[in-house]
């Protein structure tokens, strides 16, 4: 099994907490000016871009830095924090990397990395609000009611796979207006339990329906740490009306229990959700162990970290689109040119 890399990485990044934030305590007037609190919470994100920074050095792609630092940014402005606090938290990293007690691989991808996240951070942040759904709308309240007809009205009219990607989208409205700051966790909670109903209303035409599954077995979970899964029982539904037969094991599932269940199964498909930047290398470790456990299953990677990293990273044979719609990308088809090298 491949060492953590990312664990030992953090830990050095986080042991220089204090000293940074002073740093960019510094070198922030807006965030200097407000009480002494605010060094603490400094400190706290600063925790958060270490582990993130590991994981992009572990999986040596920069693109995985950009990711986090552009969803930082727009965090940092959504909650009317100066989002260039964000990349003077990087450019104040940088100058300390040669501190460090790291290898000088592991130095060398994370100057890389920090100087992509810096430049991330000046681009302008995009502050429009999201133009939600009137189903979206009442996801966010609560409606169960209003929730549901939607649903069943996208069944009735245009069949049940546009019903599923309808709350999709519903769901990607929601985590959009979270981010900025439309929504709240309590909001973002109810919505997500009226896509559970949403997903039971429709599941006689899903893993309900009768007749064989001409596909084999899938089993899907999310990485290690991650705790939605929300994303992954969409997925299986879609994936039941391409004929397989899909267990999901849910959030946070340990790699060695998700090869355990492929072991038995002997699934074609293996699917691991990663969201999360710093989720990275777990769910990394946890698809080694599947390649082991189930030699000839397609696994398959999806989330937004996951799409950061890309399969190759990941050790994934497909990475799944953004826009999922049940039907996985072939083996053959060529990466885009505009991917970083360590993606492809």
């Amino acid at each position: 099994m491949r060492p953590r890399v990312d664990a030992h990485v953090a830990s050095v990044v986080v042991a220089r907490a204090s000293v940074i934030a002073e740093a960019v305590l510094a070198a922030t007037p807006s965030l200097r000016a407000r009480k002494e609190g605010q060094r603490h919470a400094c400190e706290a994100v600063f925790a958060g871009h270490a582990r993130a920074r590991a994981a992009a050095v572990d999986l040596h792609c920069p693109a995985v830095f950009q990711a986090h630092a552009r969803l930082a940014a727009r965090l940092h402005d959504a909650a009317g924090l100066p989002h260039e606090s964000v990349g003077a938290c990087f450019r104040v990293l940088l100058g300390r990397v040669g501190d460090l007690e790291l290898p000088a691989e592991s130095r060398r991808w994370m100057i890389a990395s920090l100087e992509a996240g810096a430049a991330v951070s000046e681009e302008p942040v995009d502050v429009e609000t999201v133009d939600l759904w009137d189903a979206t709308t009442a996801a966010l309240r609560g409606d169960r009611v209003a929730y549901l007809a939607a649903v069943d009205s996208w069944r009735e009219e245009r069949g049940v796979r546009v019903a599923l990607l309808g709350i999709a989208e519903v769901q990607r409205q929601v985590g959009e207006a979270w981010v900025r700051h439309q929504a709240t966790v309590l909001e973002e909670h109810r919505a997500s339990a009226l896509a559970a109903m949403g997903l039971a209303l429709l599941s006689p035409e899903t893993w309900g329906a009768p007749g064989t599954r001409r596909r084999g077995h899938a089993v899907l979970a999310a990485a290690p740490g991650e705790h939605h899964a929300i994303g992954l029982l969409i997925a299986a539904h879609l994936l039941e009306l391409e004929g397989y037969a899909v267990e999901v094991l849910g959030g946070d599932t340990p790699g060695v229990q998700l090869a355990v269940a492929c072991v038995e199964r002997k699934p074609a498909l293996v699917g691991v959700a990663v969201a999360a930047i710093d989720h990275l290398p777990a769910a990394r470790e946890a698809i080694e162990m599947v390649r082991h456990a189930a030699p000839h299953s397609c696994i398959v990677a999806g989330g937004a970290a996951a799409r950061a990293a890309g399969a190759p990273a990941l050790g994934a044979d497909v990475l799944v689109p953004e826009h999922f719609d049940g039907r996985l990308p072939t083996h053959a088809e060529e990466p885009s040119s505009e991917q970083a090298d360590a993606v492809r």
